[in-house]
């Protein structure tokens, strides 16, 4: 009779560490993709400029840029953006994020349409806040567009990437439709190669 209790017992117990085993990975997951949330590096950036796989293409190709990351954050395909300082800066990332997309379109860019595909900079402290502001008064002031920026600028939250086969779309897929009619443009329009 003990061992039949202490099987339910060690039953009941397996149970609950496996219930709270997402709720480890979600905090180790954080860990790992958003570390100005836990006092790590300050050389992150997040950014969405609609679809991800563009976004991801442009920044992979940036001069000090060390990993793009696909994702969601807020509700928005995002990408995260780890760069060594010493050879870029957080100010170049904002200009090639402003270049890489319309910021004057509301929820959405070219074909892509839906809140998930806003314009939106998602800023990790608050010197990066500082610099998007500035950025974005700047790209206002310029007159280069005739409608108001739409981009938001708000606080980092907790950063999920997306599942495998969206990393590196571009240069695993070169022939995919969307990539030829979509991504291979834009890479053309800012001088960058062909994934």
């Amino acid at each position: 009779m003990s061992k039949v209790c202490c099987s339910r017992s060690a039953k009941r117990k397996f149970k609950s560490l496996f219930l709270l085993l997402p709720h480890y990975l979600i905090f180790i997951l954080g860990m790992t993709f958003c570390p100005q949330m836990y006092g790590g590096q300050t050389n992150v950036a997040y950014f969405a400029g609609g679809c991800f796989w563009c976004t991801e293409a442009v920044f992979q190709q940036a001069p000090g840029v060390t990993s793009v990351v696909s994702g969601y954050m807020r509700n928005a395909e995002t990408i995260q953006v780890t760069f060594d300082s010493t050879r870029t800066t957080y100010d170049k990332l904002l200009n090639l994020f402003w270049r890489s997309h319309n910021p004057t379109e509301v929820d959405r860019q070219g074909p892509d349409i839906g809140k998930r595909y806003r314009s939106a900079i998602f800023y990790a402290d608050e010197q990066q806040r500082q610099a998007a502001e500035k950025s974005k008064a700047q790209l206002e002031k310029s007159g280069a567009y005739s409608k108001p920026v739409a981009t938001e600028i708000t606080r980092a939250a907790s950063f999920r990437p997306a599942p495998e086969n969206h990393q590196n779309f571009c240069r695993r897929n070169p022939n995919n439709p969307y990539v030829r009619e979509v991504v291979v443009p834009k890479l053309q329009k800012l001088g960058l190669k062909r994934p």
